[in-house]
């Protein structure tokens, strides 16, 4: 009878001992897991949102100076902010087909921003040339007043869209970094939990073994 009760009781221990290597195991799995499903988060948060964010407000400070270009260039008459204006609207092309080509990846509100942003962005730039060309030509008031009236309305619309999309970008951002945040507080406090259960698990395992060893 003594010795089966030893043998049971020794049962009992190995069981235990084999089920906190399982929760050990199980535990260092999942925080494995959980720590890869946190950098992909992140790795959204940064090359989704993050860089596109930039990117746009890049080409807002391109068309902001492109508009202090060309009221430069009808007061200086100076070839140079012409030749900026040039290349800036280079950069701001490059980075739309980068955007709109599909290559990646963007919610439908923020494609359809872009669309709008491109739409007024050319109707802006034929008032651009248009202004260029009148004042090359000499007939500078009329250049002028273009600038300050008709031209001052088309980019109020072109900019409108960027600004739009920087607020969804923002949004999505935020939401995004909840999420991450909702994660990790969870990883936390699972891994908490599990280690207290094994700590727990050692100790009781250490009474059996301490009271075994008494006994005999």
């Amino acid at each position: 009878m003594k010795l089966f009760q030893k043998w049971r009781a020794s049962r009992s221990l190995i069981t235990a001992y084999y089920f906190q290597l399982a929760v050990l195991l199980g535990l260092g799995i999942y925080g494995i897991s959980a720590v890869k499903n946190l950098e992909r988060q992140f790795d959204k948060l940064f090359s989704q949102k993050l860089i596109p964010a930039m990117d746009i407000s890049r080409m807002l400070e391109l068309q902001f100076q492109n508009r202090s270009h060309l009221e430069d260039y009808l007061n200086e008459d100076n070839l140079s902010y012409l030749n900026d204006i040039h290349k800036n609207n280079l950069s701001i092309d490059s980075l739309l087909d980068v955007y709109l080509s599909g290559s990646t990846t963007l919610e439908t509100e923020e494609t359809a921003d872009l669309r709008d942003f491109l739409r007024f962005h050319r109707r802006y730039r034929k008032e651009e040339n248009l202004i260029i060309s009148l004042h090359g030509t000499g007939n500078k008031e009329e250049a002028m007043g273009r600038y300050r009236f008709q031209s001052n309305i088309v980019f109020t619309q072109a900019v409108a869209p960027m600004k739009k999309f920087e607020e969804v970008e923002i949004r999505l951002g935020k939401e995004i970094l909840g999420e991450v945040k909702t994660k990790a507080r969870n990883i936390s406090w699972i891994l908490f939990s599990a280690m207290i259960a094994a700590v727990l698990l050692a100790i009781w395992i250490g009474l059996q073994v301490s009271r075994q060893l008494m006994e005999n």
